[in-house]
């Protein structure tokens, strides 16, 4: 994950944020039920492996409608691009009884305008207390789902231009897809705390 913020305009009370994050995961399961991929069915009780990596691009614009030294709060706007790959691989069976091996990809990449908010409190001198919450909910296209993308933390600044955060992390992505190439639904939700290293200037 990085991220980055930069404040510009009088008062500096514009900015422009990007951040970047991906993960990727991986399991294998025994179905308990038949599942249908691509007009391909895995049969109960077949062995299959599957995975998923998701790598998320997110540009937002806002501007600060209170900032003073403790405290920064603002609103604006934003696009997340999504890319999205997915993948299935087992043995099949056909109707004569006999299997074989296959498996099955799916990438897409989709942008998605968002609305956001963010508040900074400054405690003390070198203390930092930050949250920030993006959303959407919209059907655009072949897509229609929900995202939420939030963090809350703290940042100590160490040194004159550098500083370390731990902050909690929620991303929540629920995503239909209706198309020729692709017809299903995502539904993935990423938490967890992030430690980090900050550097301004």
């Amino acid at each position: 994950m990085a991220q980055l913020r930069w404040k510009f305009g009088e008062s500096r009370k514009w900015s422009l944020w990007g951040q970047y994050f991906s993960n990727n995961a991986t399991g294998e399961a025994v179905l308990i039920q038949d599942v249908e991929w691509q007009d391909v069915i895995f049969r109960e009780g077949s062995f299959v492996a599957a995975g998923v990596d998701l790598a998320v691009t997110r540009v937002f614009i806002g501007r600060s409608f209170v900032k003073n030294q403790q405290h920064d709060f603002g609103i604006g706007a934003g696009i997340h691009n999504l890319d999205l790959s997915v993948f299935i691989e087992g043995d099949v069976t056909s109707d004569d009884g006999s299997t074989e091996f296959f498996r099955g990809d799916q990438d897409k990449s989709q942008p998605l305008p968002n609305v956001g908010l963010w508040y900074f409190f400054s405690p003390a001198r070198k203390w930092l207390i930050h949250t920030r919450v993006d959303w959407i909910s919209a059907s655009i296209g072949d897509y229609n789902g929900t995202l939420w993308n939030a963090s809350f933390g703290v940042n100590y600044q160490a040194f004159r231009h550098v500083g370390f955060d731990l902050s909690y992390t929620y991303f929540n992505l629920n995503l239909k897809v209706d198309n020729s190439d692709w017809r299903g639904e995502v539904d993935m939700t990423y938490t967890g705390p992030v430690l980090a290293m900050t550097v301004n200037w």
